[in-house]
């Protein structure tokens, strides 16, 4: 006979996972006008916009990376006994479809993306754990061509924002030199 006592109801917590947020209307605004922005910008150098998965072979992010990366994954083993992850950034991803698409691909490629992305590091203020990257890339340019093309659209999306060079700075280096 099942018992007649009555259970309490568990409290469910109503906030989201630490290190993540909600978008409310307000937020989601100023979400989309910032995006938007890296989408003009993007398009405005000729690049085309892509986009991953969320969730890839946990193999594509430790295969180059340092422990440190390695620690900060979201992973775990599917129902198909795969090892997945969620993605800790975008590169990898890219670099994945390029050798994905091989000769089809005409260089050279540019393009884009703005993906959330996952690290379980240690939170501290304006890091969170669930973050956005706007990621652009050229593949099949000379190095240095392709690095002051990204610098003055970097500049050039700063200035959209009324950002100057009063607020920020940019210093270049080489691990070459």
């Amino acid at each position: 006979m099942p018992s007649m006592i009555a259970q309490t109801p568990q409290k469910i917590d109503i906030n989201p996972p630490k290190g993540t947020r909600d978008f409310p209307p307000e937020d989601m605004r100023l979400r989309s006008w910032l995006f938007q922005n890296f989408r003009e910008v993007s398009h405005l150098f000729g690049f085309e916009e892509v986009d991953f998965p969320v969730l890839e072979s946990e193999a594509l992010f430790i295969r180059k990376a340092g422990e440190e990366i390695r620690d900060q994954l979201y992973c775990f083993e599917d129902r198909g006994n795969r090892r997945v992850a969620l993605r800790p950034e975008l590169t990898p991803s890219l670099a994945r479809l390029v050798l994905q698409k091989g000769k089809s691909a005409s260089l050279p490629l540019k393009w884009f993306a703005i993906g959330q992305c996952w690290r379980y590091e240690r939170m501290t203020r304006g890091r969170r754990r669930e973050h956005y990257q706007w990621n652009m890339d050229i593949i099949g340019v000379p190095e240095v061509m392709a690095e002051a093309e990204l610098i003055s659209a970097i500049v050039t999306f700063f200035k959209r924002l009324g950002i100057t060079e009063a607020d920020v700075g940019f210093k270049v280096s080489s691990r070459k030199v």
